[in-house]
């Protein structure tokens, strides 16, 4: 192995003084091309890496003839340009193609977190960033907010918490960047409040599944006594599980456990207000502690029970402040009233329109009509008007007694009258 080094040294300084070399970076597990550059007609093509043949093609027959290189059997070869997928640390080295001389470094770069990228908070984590034949080359390293505080290829961070959880980012050079991301996982909780006499949730949950399993973990209050509280435990045939039995104050569940390690408090009294501490344990010596705070209120006229978290508001008027598909329920019932009420003036709009619109037509229809004067009733009038006679209308005389008789009895039919006058009357 040392032997290997120092030729890969001296072949990186001849190819780097020829200036017929290129360096390539890529990432472990990556992979990279080279050309050979211009070959001659029917020339053949070799491959060496380290001065050990990857593979030559024969031009005239095509075949291909592997040599004695750890990465000939994974190679790809295509028209003098070899492919070298799925980069291991140790395929590093200097790539020659032997027809044109053209040579390319090839540097495998390692980026990883030690001894994982998901971590329990409060532990300690190692970044790597390492270039396989450039061990002393700094690096930049950019954290999740984008600050440049280390330079080497391995940093370390100690008791971790939710401000380096994120992307971090290797740069080697301006435009070649590696990342990783880390994940830290915390014990989440919240301060509660009850009712006297009611029952609260106190809560204790990881924020996700660790990669060191929990092996133990219990809860404690200075105001209650140690044995009203459970204690995990876990073992191999029935998992992770609360070990102990319901009491008058605390109980819990009795299935299988995860990330959730809630316990349910009764009877709560005044005496039970203050502080609750969850601790949780992991393989390898790792512990998590959350504190969450207990407020007892004195029972409201009526009986009802009260019981909420921090920030949330009690149970009872719970209905309107549901939320539906994001939203609160009453927001949704506002925008519903606003929407008829809307829609029921633009309904109102368009009928007062349309009335409008039809009163207009007929006073104009009316208006278009020619009203008939007196004049085209009274024939008398228009006989007169013939003749010459003025437009005024004439009272006509009034019938003799007799006649009206007449008409009251028609058997008197021997008396007529005079045509003329009857056109009078």
């Amino acid at each position: 192995m040392p032997t290997c080094k120092i030729l890969f040294f001296l072949l990186l300084a001849l190819c780097t003084s020829s200036g017929k070399c290129d360096e390539l970076y890529q990432q472990e597990g990556g992979e990279v091309s080279m050309n050979c550059g211009a070959l001659t007609p029917n020339s053949d093509v070799e491959w060496k890496l380290n001065d050990a043949r990857i593979v030559i093609i024969r031009a005239k027959s095509g075949s291909k003839l592997k040599g004695n290189s750890h990465v000939k059997d994974k190679v790809k070869v295509h028209e003098g340009t070899l492919n070298v997928p799925d980069l291991q640390k140790r395929d590093y080295g200097v790539y020659t193609c032997i027809q044109t001389g053209k040579q390319y470094t090839v540097h495998v770069v390692s980026v990883f977190a030690s001894p994982g990228p998901v971590l329990v908070q409060s532990s300690n984590v190692e970044l790597h960033c390492e270039i396989t034949g450039k061990p002393n080359a700094e690096v930049q390293w950019l954290t999740p907010t984008n600050q440049t505080n280390y330079k080497k290829q391995v940093i370390q961070l100690k008791s971790v918490t939710s401000k380096e959880e994120g992307v971090w980012t290797c740069l080697v050079k301006d435009d070649l960047k590696f990342s990783l991301k880390l994940t830290v996982v915390g014990l989440l909780t919240n301060d509660v409040e009850v009712s006297e006499g009611g029952k609260v949730v106190l809560p204790c949950s990881l924020s996700q599944s660790a990669p060191q399993p929990v092996v133990g973990g219990k809860w404690k209050a200075d105001q209650l006594p140690t044995n009203h509280f459970p204690t995990l435990k876990k073992s191999e045939d029935k998992g992770l599980r609360w070990n102990g039995k319901n009491s008058t104050k605390i109980t819990f569940t009795s299935g299988q456990l995860s990330t959730n390690y809630d316990v349910t408090l009764i009877n709560a009294k005044h005496d039970d207000e203050g502080e609750y501490v969850c601790t949780v344990q992991f393989e390898g010596g790792a512990e998590l502690t959350a504190k969450t705070r207990l407020k007892v209120e004195a029972k409201p006229s009526g009986g009802q029970e009260v019981t909420k978290a921090q920030g949330k508001k009690p149970a009872g008027g719970g209905t309107w402040t549901k939320e539906v598909f994001g939203l609160k329920l009453w927001v949704w019932i506002a925008v519903g009233a606003s929407s008829m009420v809307l829609i029921g003036l633009v309904i109102g709009i368009v009928i007062v329109l349309r009335r409008n619109k039809r009163i207009k037509r007929v006073k104009y229809l009316r208006s278009m009509r020619q009203s008939l004067t007196a004049n085209d009733y009274c024939q008398c009038n228009r006989a007169k008007i013939e003749s010459g006679g003025s437009r005024q209308q004439e009272k006509p005389l009034p019938v003799p007694r007799k006649q009206r008789n007449l008409r009251i009895h028609p058997a008197n039919q021997n008396h007529s009258f005079d045509k003329s006058k009857e056109q009078d009357y």
